[in-house]
């Protein structure tokens, strides 16, 4: 029998029989799992996971969706199993004692939130999608209590995971925009809030992110991701779309469609209306909507980035100006440390994708001790 998918259930229910195997093993272990979860736990642990039970009767029929959880645990832990469960141990503990499946209930202040972060619309691939704004965002306000933004920052997760049935879909899309932001903008509160929520998102949402679009990227920003790409998985990287204000509006309008925020749509429409009757009946009756090819996140400052003599077409999107060598770039002291920078950079981007984490190795020793 071949490493083939398995093809019974939804899409996001398909396996290898390598990932069949192992899912297998970790959901034998699951009663262990919960008890020693529980053990550990200061405060009763809840047996069921985003809407999923995981200690469904012995006369229950197999629900694939523990499944496809299970598998994402997996994924995370490069598919060995005595890592992933100890992960998700780590999760259903961290779920208990944070309060993660009664947050959805808790109330913030709109006038502080409000305008930095939704779950809006899904993308033409039917995943929900969160938008988070940067721009004109008071740093003090929204971050200077920590603790009060990640939990609004956990909730704005669990509404996307809401949305999730882990039979056809099973991750979102998360848009970040980036429009009215300054070199400096990412000052102490936001760097520390940006570690903090890195780590939380790392540690119990393994493989909840199917892409993630930086949008209205300013210019200096293509070089600033293409530095941090240098500590990045290939994996993590491909999961990334850049792309600066010229062209985000066509990119979302060609990967989400045109159901977007208000400050996105009028491309849509214009995108929409451009198109010959004959190619919208081509489409089913629906415009099929297009956009500039985005500038990758992971193209090495070295080799990649456009040289002083290159001339670009604007259509690209990719700025066909000078760019400068990464050690040009500089910020307050305040806001970064010319020593620490690499490995700075390395601890906040380790979780961009959500499922990047502890190296399994220290994972492993910690669950020794």
């Amino acid at each position: 029998m071949t490493d083939s998918e398995h093809t019974k259930g939804g899409k996001a229910q398909q396996f290898t029989e390598t990932e069949s195997k192992a899912i297998s093993e970790l959901r034998a272990q699951l009663p262990d799992i919960l008890v020693e979860a529980s053990t550990a736990s200061s405060k009763p642990i809840s047996h069921t996971l985003w809407g999923v039970d995981l200690n469904p009767a012995p006369s229950a029929n197999h629900d694939l969706r523990v499944d496809v959880i299970l598998g994402k645990f997996l994924k995370a832990r490069s598919n060995d199993v005595h890592l992933a469960r100890s992960m998700l141990t780590n999760t259903l503990q961290w779920r208990a004692e944070y309060g993660a499946d009664t947050i959805l209930d808790e109330h913030f202040p709109e006038e502080v939130f409000g305008h930095v972060g939704m779950v809006y619309g899904r993308d033409t691939d039917g995943r929900p999608v969160t938008y988070n704004f940067y721009g004109g965002v008071d740093n003090k306000q929204v971050f200077g209590d920590l603790d009060r933004f990640l939990r609004w920052r956990v909730q704005l997760h669990e509404r996307g995971m809401q949305q999730l049935d882990f039979v056809n879909v099973a991750d979102m899309v998360q848009v970040h925009d980036y429009e009215g932001v300054g070199l400096l903008s990412y000052d102490k509160l936001a760097r520390a809030a940006s570690k903090a929520t890195v780590q939380i998102m790392s540690d119990n949402y393994p493989e909840t992110l199917a892409t993630k679009i930086f949008a209205n990227v300013p210019g200096w920003g293509e070089t600033v991701f293409n530095i941090i790409g240098r500590w990045l998985s290939e994996d993590t990287k491909k999961k990334f779309v850049v792309v600066s204000k010229t062209s985000a509006r066509g990119v979302l309008a060609q990967r989400i469609g045109g159901d977007v925020p208000e400050k996105f749509r009028e491309h849509v429409a214009e995108l929409d209306a451009s198109k010959t009757e004959g190619e919208k009946e081509a489409a089913g009756g629906t415009a099929t909507l297009s956009a500039p090819e985005p500038r990758p996140a992971h193209m090495d400052a070295a080799e990649d980035l456009p040289k002083p003599t290159e001339v670009v077409d604007a259509q690209t999107d990719i700025v066909a100006e000078p760019v400068p060598e990464p050690a040009t770039i500089t910020a307050a002291p305040e806001d970064i440390d010319p020593v620490d920078a690499p490995s700075d950079l390395a601890t906040e981007t380790a979780g961009m994708r959500l499922d990047d984490s502890t190296d399994p190795k220290e994972e492993t020793l910690a669950t020794q001790k």
